[in-house]
């Protein structure tokens, strides 16, 4: 009677790259107690020639670190900016402050964002029943315009960017030509409500990527301001 031996199978063990990966950062010190396979990695580099693994190492810690000054250098820009708005803000407003009436007031709001916030035009829409004193024209809250400007522009969050030409005629009228960019605040203190259009030369200087809580402020600052200022 003939024994047959049954040979099993080779077991063909199939790890991943992502395996080998997860082994790597559980070791972090495996290539470092195996000098010999560290010195036979190389990787490919741009020039066509193959470098070290130290090598390239050290080159990515060195790209980390221009990455990382930029980011500082970018926030310290930052840090300046506001901080340069935070005294702009600070002087408009006690100029804005030292009005003696609406008239004043306005003159306050539109030479201040012209010389403290670098402004080419600004124009100041103002939404009433009646106009509070006869030298200050305001639009009707039933009149076409007003319709129009409600219809584009939102009471609660500015609107800054590039406009459409429809919406530059809207707050800018006959300068609406000359605008690239623009920032429309909305003022909602009653009895008068209405806009701010701050327009620009510069096509960069306003854009969506901009955040609206320094805009916003100022709308808030100026609604009342002028609510104040109209108060018998």
């Amino acid at each position: 009677m003939t024994r047959q031996t049954t040979k099993s199978a080779p077991i063909e063990a199939s790890i991943t790259e992502e395996q080998v990966l997860d082994f790597l950062r559980t070791h972090p010190d495996l290539l470092r107690r195996h000098d010999e396979v560290l010195s036979a990695l190389d990787i490919p580099h741009d020039s066509g020639d193959a470098i070290s693994l130290v090598e390239y190492q050290a080159r990515v810690l060195q790209n980390k670190t221009r990455e990382l000054s930029t980011r500082l250098e970018h926030l310290l820009w930052i840090a300046r900016d506001n901080d340069r708005l935070a005294e702009q803000m600070h002087r408009f407003t006690l100029e804005m402050l030292s009005a003696n009436d609406l008239e004043e007031a306005l003159v306050a709001l539109r030479d201040g964002l012209r010389q403290d916030f670098k402004a080419d035009v600004v124009q100041v829409i103002l939404i009433a029943d009646k106009a509070p004193t006869s030298t200050i024209p305001v639009l009707a809250p039933d009149d076409a315009a007003t319709e129009a400007l409600q219809a584009h522009f939102s009471h609660e969050t500015p609107v800054l960017g590039e406009l459409d030409t429809e919406r530059l005629q809207l707050v800018f009228g006959e300068q609406a030509a000359d605008i690239r960019s623009a920032a429309v605040v909305p003022l909602d203190e009653p009895p008068i409500l209405g806009f701010i259009a701050i327009g620009s030369r510069d096509p960069d200087r306003y854009h969506i990527e901009q955040g609206t809580v320094f805009l916003s402020h100022l709308g808030a600052l100026v609604s009342r301001i002028l609510h104040r200022a109209i108060e018998p």
